[in-house]
């Protein structure tokens, strides 16, 4: 009788799959690392980039800060050029009010009687 060795036949496909396992868990591990920190390096810059622009809109809120200010708008604006500003006169304010329903406002003098300047 002849007997057939069937661990060879096992170890001859066992060997070279298990051989071919290792390599792809070694490769799809380094292309894991890989692709982590290259995740990390973009995030890193976005990052960067995030500070940076948060910096700027800082410096452009300031910046629209002092040009806003009634100091600024005075000292820089000259009587003839800004037709000499000054604050209004409280008798000549009109007043909106609104009812209460969702219409457009009404905006009138009603019964006041502006003084002559």
């Amino acid at each position: 009788m002849t007997h057939v060795n069937r661990s060879g036949i096992f170890s001859f496909f066992l060997v070279p799959l298990s051989a071919a396992l290792i390599l792809f868990g070694v490769f799809s591990i380094v292309w894991l690392r890989s692709s982590v920190r290259t995740a990390e390096y973009s995030i890193a810059a976005l990052d960067h980039k995030r500070m940076e622009l948060l910096r700027d809109r800082k410096t452009l809120m300031a910046e629209k800060a002092g040009l806003l200010s009634i100091q600024s708008v005075k000292s820089k604006g000259s009587p003839e050029r800004l037709g000499a500003l000054v604050f209004p006169d409280r008798i000549k304010v009109v007043y909106v009010k609104k009812d209460g329903k969702n219409t457009p406002f009404k905006a009138s003098l009603e019964g006041r009687q502006l003084s002559g300047p």
